[in-house]
Order: structure tokens, then sequence, then C-alpha cells
């Protein structure tokens, strides 16, 4: 059975008045807290799912093009890595 990965980024620049999403505004983000925190959250699903096969990753937010794209490359990868 297939699945989908959702990838929450909840950083913005700035709050939208319309949005009403879990985001946060952030001057500074603690880019490799919050990337080994998405490894471990992957970890930690793969070990429950991994009989089953990723049929997409969305990434959300927040403001999701503010995640380093190093970070994105990890996820990625990692995903890759535990899921077919």
């Amino acid at each position: 059975m297939s699945f989908g990965i959702y990838i929450h980024w909840p950083f913005c620049l700035t709050k939208c008045p319309y949005c009403d999403f879990n985001s946060h505004v952030a001057k500074t983000i603690d880019q490799d807290r919050w990337s080994m925190a998405l490894l471990a959250e992957l970890d930690h699903f793969a070990e429950k799912t991994a009989d089953r096969t990723v049929q997409s990753i969305f990434f959300g937010g927040g403001t999701p093009s503010l995640m380093p794209p190093a970070t994105i490359a990890r996820l990625i990868d990692r995903i890759g890595a535990r899921w077919r």
C-alpha cells in the first residue's frame, strides 16, 4: 500500500493576515536542529511503515522555500533510503 509524506516547515518571514496554518514568524531558525528533528521523525515512522511505498512527498508550511536546499536533499535522500 502506498502513502504520501507531508513535511511541515512552520516558519515564515511574516504572518499573512489570511493564514490560519500552524506557522510562526522567525527571524532566526536553528537549521541543524530542525533538520535532525525531521530526520528523526522520518526514521521513527519508517520503522512503522517499512513495508509500504512512498507515492508522494509534499513540503508545506509556513514557507517551505525557506528550508535550505541541503536540508531538502537530506530529507529526500532519507526517504529514498528508508522506503521504496
